[in-house]
């Protein structure tokens, strides 16, 4: 690649960066909250930043099923490259959104494919949800056959996007592992967690609770879509198996995303009387959802990294996930009996009710060491550290060099992975 090829930032203080996903950019959603975040952060850092989303290519008033049977929204991302491309230094974009080639695009930046969960183990967990639990659907079956058919026909285009951007950018240890070991592109990948800005860390330490209180009204909270794959077929055993030890127990599940009517209808009638259902909440109002709660649960078979795990330790609340890719990574340094074989409720069940058992001296230590190895997961560093990467990466371009991530220094912000990759059907 000869220098003049390639397009570099005007002045290196001051970035063009544009975000693009293919769902709407509204945090009150997991997939899109890492870019919304970095992108304030890099605002703040004097970077200019736009995005490009679903809704800027499928604008409201479309037909509700253009974004299912019409133009794939790659189609859509490449026209406003091409309309846009001398505008932007950096293009960081989710995996699967372009999967061409710079020059098919015209742009001559640093592209970045960008995971937030891996569509490869995404891809997996749906295999293995047909053999777990067949003949179990939920939502609309013409809607969920006409996503099936859609994303069986664009899976080549993960791979694409990763073969040809400069950088992959990973949010956990065990996607780096697949990428480098199966894929054979480990060269150019980095791995970056996400996290919680300043203000979000303070709203949830400012929580205060009683610890005997807690002891006597136990409150179990989950956060998260009701889901196969967040492991809303799982809850009517854990919900049994825990209150049959101790009746009092009750459950809160926060942003399920469907009605009250939906989530009971997958409970034993006996234990409904336990369960609040929240379907939907803005981000600001979560520390107070979370102040009557004693332990959170995640029973999620598939994740990128996990933000309602972290929220939660970020509010001291002790929390029993399965043991897969993302949460893990939180998890295992704080304490081994809050990661549970992927899939084994019995164990899972039983570790919420040990968690409720404990004596407040051994709750109010585990409580603060959740605290303190959620302050570790900060925006305002991340973001450093990922401009970092960007113009290292930005540099070798224009020495007419192939990016290579493990040539610069990294940023080691997470403990590198001790597990080797576990496909969910085998741990389950």
């Amino acid at each position: 690649m000869e220098n003049s090829q390639v397009q570099m930032p005007r002045d290196p203080k001051r970035l063009r960066i544009l975000m693009m996903l293919h769902m709407p950019w509204d945090s009150n959603f997991g997939g899109p909250k890492a870019q919304m975040c970095l992108a304030e952060e890099f605002r703040r850092s004097g970077h200019e930043v736009e995005k490009f989303d679903y809704v800027d290519g499928y604008p409201p008033g479309n037909s509700r099923l253009g974004g299912l049977v019409g133009p794939r929204f790659a189609t859509k991302a490449k026209s406003f490259i091409k309309a846009n491309a001398n505008r932007f230094d950096i293009i960081d974009c989710h995996q699967g959104n372009l999967p061409f080639t710079k020059a098919e695009l015209g742009f001559r930046g640093l592209l970045v494919a960008r995971s937030v969960g891996l569509y490869a183990f995404h891809r997996e967990f749906l295999e293995f949800k047909e053999k777990r639990w067949p003949g179990q659907h939920t939502g609309n079956r013409v809607a969920n056959s006409i996503r099936s058919w859609r994303a069986k026909r664009e899976f080549p285009d993960f791979l694409r996007s990763f073969l040809n951007c400069d950088l992959i950018n990973l949010c956990n240890q065990d996607e780096r592992t697949y990428v480098d070991e199966i894929l054979r592109l480990g060269n150019k990948t980095v791995v970056f967690p996400f996290g919680l800005s300043r203000e979000e860390h303070l709203r949830f330490r400012s929580i205060r609770r009683s610890v005997t209180a807690l002891r006597i009204n136990p409150q179990i909270v989950f956060i998260g879509s009701w889901l196969p794959g967040k492991g809303s077929f799982d809850w009517a055993q854990i919900v049994g198996r825990v209150r049959a030890e101790r009746p009092s127990v009750k459950f809160v599940f926060l942003g399920t995303g469907v009605s009250e009517h939906r989530v009971m209808s997958g409970l034993r009638e006996q234990d409904r009387v336990a369960v609040r259902v929240v379907p939907k909440f803005d981000n600001q109002e979560l520390p107070q959802l979370l102040c009557d709660s004693t332990i959170g649960a995640f029973p999620s078979y598939v994740e990128g990294f996990g933000f309602a795990v972290l929220e939660k330790l970020a509010s001291g609340l002790p929390t029993v996930a399965y043991d897969i890719p993302g949460p893990r990574g939180m998890l295992r340094g704080i304490d081994r009996r809050l990661l549970v074989r992927c899939g084994d409720i019995k164990t899972f069940s039983s570790r919420l009710v040990d968690l409720i058992s404990l004596p407040v001296d051994e709750y109010s230590n585990l409580s603060a060491k959740c605290v303190e190895t959620a302050s570790q997961f900060r925006w305002t560093r991340i973001a450093r550290a990922t401009l970092h990467a960007y113009l290292s990466a930005l540099s070798q371009l224009k020495l007419g060099q192939t990016v290579n991530s493990r040539s610069f220094r990294e940023y080691n912000l997470i403990r590198p992975s001790t597990c080797k990759i576990e496909s969910v059907a085998s741990q389950a």
